[in-house]
């Protein structure tokens, strides 16, 4: 008996690999044990196993693609969001930029108007100080002339004082 199952087990082993020199498709597993019911049972087994192999192999990589996807996806959305974080902050801040560039021309114009109008003040304060420089001297000029008009006239009264107090002495001593 063990003879006839070697002979059996030959045999099928030799349809198998007649099967596979033959150019077989993926199903040869099912020619080669058509012939027993015993290599039946390991061939379905071998069928069954490639089979949950590829099935696998197939979820892995569907696993993999959805993981990639939702990653990929994951990480647009956040860059986009992230992108528009930054364009909001660059907008904001050329906005504040926009806003000190023109309160710093307004600031500026309202500084020139004040050296201006400083400016017209002093240049308005010379012409004065001038005017009253030229009144001052005028009054300076009068006021000297005043002063030599009283001073001669005191001096004269005091030549007539002395006239007077000699020709008094001279009388009163005669």
């Amino acid at each position: 008996m063990a003879q006839r199952r070697a002979n059996g087990t030959g045999s099928r082993l030799r349809k198998t690999e007649s099967i596979k020199s033959n150019g077989g498709d993926d199903f040869d597993f099912l020619a080669a044990s058509q012939g027993s019911t015993g290599s039946d049972d390991h061939a379905l087994q071998l069928a069954v196993a490639q089979q949950l192999m590829a099935s696998k192999e197939k979820k892995r990589k569907d696993h993999e693609r959805k993981f990639l996807q939702a990653s990929k996806s994951k990480l647009e959305k956040q860059l986009h969001g992230e992108a528009e974080a930054a364009v909001a902050a660059i907008t904001e801040l050329n906005e504040a930029y926009a806003n000190f560039f023109t309160d710093y021309i307004a600031s500026e114009d309202v500084i020139r108007a004040i050296w201006v109008e400083l400016k017209d003040t002093i240049a308005k304060h010379h012409a004065l100080v001038g005017k009253l420089r030229k009144k001052g001297e005028a009054l300076r000029a009068a006021t000297e002339v005043a002063q030599i008009d009283g001073m001669g006239s005191v001096k004269g009264a005091c030549q007539e004082h002395r006239a007077l107090l000699n020709s008094l002495i001279s009388a009163g001593a005669a």
